[in-house]
């Protein structure tokens, strides 16, 4: 009697509720589709931003060592009168500024200057001289919040964040009669990648 009992409550389960198949498909199966969101571009990067700008990608500051390439890569191009090398360490809009003539004075393309000056004066006589020394460099940053200026041709608010002046003092600056050098350079670099180009450059200097 109970295994008649059994048989029929078996027999009265009825079809299945779900889909079923007596075969896999043939076809390879493909995932469910899932959305995803378009990775958006990072802000652009800057030097300095306020809290309020909401998301914003800051620019690693440079270190000394980039200030020292430039300004080092700048009296070797010099002095070996390597033009194609010393055009590189310019910015396209960089003036060599003299002090000679005043701050009424035109302010020429420091390439052509130095063009002309290495056609009229021989710098390889620099070889083997020390021109300047690493311990004497004065270096401001614009973000030092500066209150006067590192030299009177350079105007404080000119400065953009990320810039950099360098007072060099010369320590041979003639070879003979002839003088080769201010007695000091200020050079305004700025920021251009991962390194520093001169954008002016500033010296007591008048072409003989």
């Amino acid at each position: 009697m109970l295994l008649s009992m059994g048989l029929l409550g078996c027999g009265g389960a009825g079809a299945p509720l779900f889909a079923t198949t007596s075969e896999l498909p043939e076809g390879s199966r493909r995932p469910d589709g899932v959305a995803v969101d378009p990775a958006s571009a990072p802000p652009r990067a800057r030097d300095v931003a306020n809290a309020e700008a909401g998301l914003v990608t800051l620019r690693t500051p440079l270190g000394t060592e980039a200030v020292l390439t430039t300004v080092s890569g700048f009296f070797r191009a010099i002095v070996n009168e390597d033009m194609e090398a010393l055009e590189g360490l310019f910015t396209r809009d960089a003036l060599s500024i003299s002090t000679t003539y005043g701050p009424s004075g035109s302010s020429p393309s420091a390439p052509l200057f130095w063009t002309q000056r290495m056609r009229r004066l021989d710098y390889t006589r620099l070889a083997g001289e020390v021109v300047f020394r690493e311990v004497e460099l004065e270096v401001y940053r614009a973000e030092d919040a500066l209150t006067s200026s590192p030299h009177p041709a350079i105007r404080v608010e000119a400065l953009s964040m990320g810039d950099v002046v360098v007072r060099v003092p010369i320590t041979t600056s003639r070879v003979g009669s002839d003088r080769l050098l201010g007695e000091e350079i200020v050079l305004w670099l700025r920021r251009e990648g991962e390194r520093y180009r001169i954008y002016r450059l500033v010296e007591d200097f008048q072409m003989p």
